[in-house]
């Protein structure tokens, strides 16, 4: 029901802009929306979380894991240095060189570009809303709430979790990079395993 819902919902959307005018609309969508400063926005915050708070060089070694070899170091700094950088450069470059929206020789009008910036901010919001949200909310002091907000509460699967067993029984050298796991694995040691164990030591 919620997937015929949303499909509905966006075919509703998506009908102004096979209109005769549409792609005024279209236009609108694409310069505020598709490709403006939201999806940067949202991709900057991204990148912060996996580098900064998951860590960059557990994030490094699980690549590792996955693919079965260590990738250049470049990709590392670019995770960590370059890419925040340039990101936040063309979110402050926009701004400075920011010329409204045209389509041809028309010009929109300043609802027009009001109605943008809403539709952008309609996703850029949620990030520091939430954010917000959860040190209003959770109780203690507020160097409690931001390290509890930027500590990783994810619990394993039981199947992931005897998938890197088995592998560290048959490869002896195989690092383990998520997991730190060390006893049985019956469902009561499973149980009780603390989730903050999952993601192991700092590196």
């Amino acid at each position: 029901k919620f997937t015929l819902g949303m499909t509905v919902f966006m075919c509703l959307l998506g009908l102004p802009m096979i209109t005769r005018g549409g792609i005024y609309v279209f236009q609108l969508m694409d310069f505020y929306a598709a490709s403006g400063l939201s999806l940067l926005w949202c991709v900057f915050f991204q990148t912060i979380a996996i580098c900064w708070v998951f860590g960059a060089k557990k994030f490094y070694l699980c690549i590792e894991e996955m693919i079965g070899y260590r990738v250049s170091m470049y990709w590392y700094v670019c995770w960590v240095f370059l890419a925040p950088a340039f990101m936040v450069f063309i979110f402050v470059f926009y701004f400075v060189r920011y010329s409204p929206i045209t389509m041809g020789a028309y010009h929109y009008p300043a609802w027009g570009e009001v109605l943008g910036f809403a539709i952008s901010l309609s996703s850029m919001l949620w990030v520091p809303g939430y954010a917000i949200y959860y040190l209003l909310s959770t109780k203690g002091s507020w160097s409690e709430v931001l390290r509890q907000g930027v500590t990783p509460v994810i619990k394993p699967r039981k199947e992931a979790v005897m998938a890197e067993e088995k592998a560290r029984l048959t490869y002896q050298d195989v690092r383990d990079v998520e997991l730190n796991i060390e006893g049985d694995l019956s469902d009561e040691s499973f149980d009780s395993y603390d989730s903050k164990k999952c993601l192991g030591e700092d590196l």
